[in-house]
């Protein structure tokens, strides 16, 4: 799911640098960098590859666990690449990757493949070397062990926690488990808190990559049915709570004379 969305990602940034960004081929330093890069990737090695990220990303990911926990949560692994494009960009040069790839699948919870092209920044450093620009991921991330709760036989289930800058991305399957259709509206009443009490708020805009659009206009689950979507809240720039909880409302049960909340026991987060 996630590199089908770096897919998308790809696709959009070639279209905003075709009219004014030419081709260009990748010095033999360049291309060393890349493939080093990707090669620590492939490897696991994330101390390798962390030292090979601009010093941007470096403040960005904030350590080589941070950045080992983003392809751990998804157990993303690059079984090969191939580097098939160049072009110039403003702050450096985009390459574009063929990579195949295994990850898990959060939807279907199974193990899943993919062929896709991933954008990749090479930037030059405060001394002149190559370095990696490579944030199209969060900065940390994490599969819960144990995050779900149930009420009238609805059932949520949250996949996958991520920390962007600014934001934090949950991954959450809503299940109906009983024999009357649910609807659910989540963008009107959910909040996420944190070990300190403070509420977040979910984030409501015209991008995919931000705003569910099948939740954000009312899920609607016949018996037996589920579906797994992303939700994402505004928080402060460097977000790193030690637990967190969340509550999904409204919930309405054809039939039913009121709504309903499903409300997340804090899990903890991993230091």
């Amino acid at each position: 799911m996630k590199r089908a969305l770096l897919a998308v990602v790809c696709c959009l940034l070639l279209v905003a640098i075709d009219g004014q960004a030419a081709r260009a081929s990748l010095s033999t330093a360049q291309r060393g960098v890349l493939q080093r890069y990707l090669n620590a990737l492939e490897h696991g090695r994330f101390d390798t590859a962390f030292a090979l990220l601009s010093d941007d990303e470096r403040r960005y990911f904030g350590s080589p666990a941070n950045l080992a926990s983003v392809y751990a949560a998804d157990r993303l692994k690059i079984d090969s690449f191939v580097i098939v494009e160049s072009k110039n960009a403003p702050l450096g040069t985009l390459a574009i990757v063929s990579e195949h790839v295994e990850f898990f699948d959060h939807a279907h919870q199974s193990p899943a493949a993919v062929t896709a092209k991933v954008p990749y920044g090479i930037v030059k450093g405060p001394h002149g070397q190559f370095r990696i620009a490579d944030r199209l991921h969060p900065w940390r991330a994490f599969a819960p062990a144990d995050a779900s709760a149930s009420q009238d036989e609805v059932r949520i289930i949250i996949r996958k926690v991520s920390f962007f800058t600014g934001r934090v991305e949950l991954v959450a399957t809503f299940q109906n488990l009983g024999e009357a259709t649910v609807t659910i509206l989540p963008y009107l009443r959910t909040v996420v808190r944190d070990d300190a009490g403070r509420v977040y708020h979910p984030i409501e805009s015209r991008l995919p990559g931000f705003t569910d659009r099948t939740l954000f206009t009312g899920l609607r689950l016949v018996p037996g049915s589920q579906y797994t979507g992303l939700m994402t809240f505004s928080t402060p720039n460097r977000f790193a709570p030690k637990s967190l909880s969340a509550s999904f409302a409204p919930a309405l049960l054809d039939g039913a004379d009121a709504p309903f909340s499903i409300d997340l026991p804090a899990f903890s987060l991993p230091g």
